[in-house]
């Protein structure tokens, strides 16, 4: 079996060639007790592959990016490799901007709808600035913990968006959010 490291190009979940640029650790977000599964919180159960995207499937040039479980990754075959390398040696402007664009990855959302009356928006906002540039949920709440009663079931009148990547955990598995965005409905 053929060892994928950092650097290679790969096929994965998602449509054409790409190449592998990191490689995150997959963490357990819960306790997962199923009969052939005995997984605890914070476990480390696996790997992300962060990817960037080179080509489509029809060997377009497309700069993208990407992240996906590391066991959807296989390697291209020869084949496509030859005809990778042949692309970037008769297009080497193509190569030069493929190699310096900026990783730009899309993070996760989870959603929590709130019955927030027009009154407290601005008081809202204003306790969400007080928030660090990464924090857990148990810390957004502790910060904003005279809102908890303004979460609602959908649809409410404003929906708040909290942003992370899956790999972005504390020691205990819960995940570090990086943003937020509060969105009237």
């Amino acid at each position: 079996m053929c060892q994928i490291k950092i650097g290679d190009f790969v096929t994965g979940y998602g449509s054409g060639y790409w190449q592998l640029i990191d490689v995150k650790p997959k963490v357990a977000m819960e306790d997962d007790m199923r009969d052939t599964v005995c997984r605890k919180k914070g476990e480390i159960i696996g790997k992300w592959a962060i990817l960037k995207k080179c080509f489509t499937n029809k060997m377009k040039p497309r700069i993208d990016f990407s992240y996906e479980d590391f066991s959807w990754v296989k390697p291209v075959d020869d084949n496509t490799l030859i005809e990778i390398q042949k692309y970037f040696e008769h297009h080497p402007e193509y190569k030069q901007k493929f190699d310096v664009a900026s990783v730009k990855l899309q993070p996760m959302i989870r959603n929590c709808w709130l019955a927030l009356p027009e009154a407290e928006v601005d008081n809202f906002k204003a306790e969400l600035e007080k928030l660090p540039a990464k924090y857990s949920m148990d810390e957004f709440w502790k910060v904003a913990q005279a809102y908890k009663k303004y979460v609602s079931n959908p649809p409410a009148g404003y929906l708040l968006n909290f942003f992370a990547y899956p790999w972005d955990v504390d020691e205990s598995g819960d995940l570090i959010y990086s943003g937020l965005k509060l969105v009237k409905n």
